[in-house]
């Protein structure tokens, strides 16, 4: 165990120490009822990215949501990495799939695949 890390972080799968290296590049998809649900808006991902990046107060640089059939690839800023990374990615996720009542949402982050579930 690295010095700096708490069992909390260890227990935490999305810690930055469990994804490792961090490209800035995201994968996603949401799930309801078993099934990729798809009618979520990439819209809707960029709107609370932007709502969470600019409530941090940071500086806001280029970041990118695109979305094709169901698939979300967010691209963070540069400046976003490691554990402030993984909180505004596992933040932006919950709040919209809580939203649309999804059950959860798989994400990749640099070949690393894991889940978001989601209870009500």
């Amino acid at each position: 165990m690295r010095n700096h890390e708490t069992n909390s972080e260890l227990d935490n799968p999305l810690s930055s120490s469990k994804i490792g290296a961090y490209s800035g590049s995201i994968k996603t998809a949401f799930f309801k009822d078993g099934k990729k649900y798809t009618a979520i808006p990439s819209v809707e991902i960029n709107d609370e990215l932007r709502s969470i990046i600019c409530n941090s107060k940071i500086k806001i640089r280029p970041y990118v949501v695109s979305n094709k059939n169901g698939n979300f690839k967010i691209v963070l800023p540069e400046n976003i990495r490691g554990g402030l990374a993984n909180l505004i990615i596992v933040k932006t996720l919950t709040a919209v799939g809580l939203k649309h009542k999804c059950t959860s949402c798989k994400l990749e982050v640099d070949g690393n695949e894991k889940t978001i579930c989601f209870h009500y």
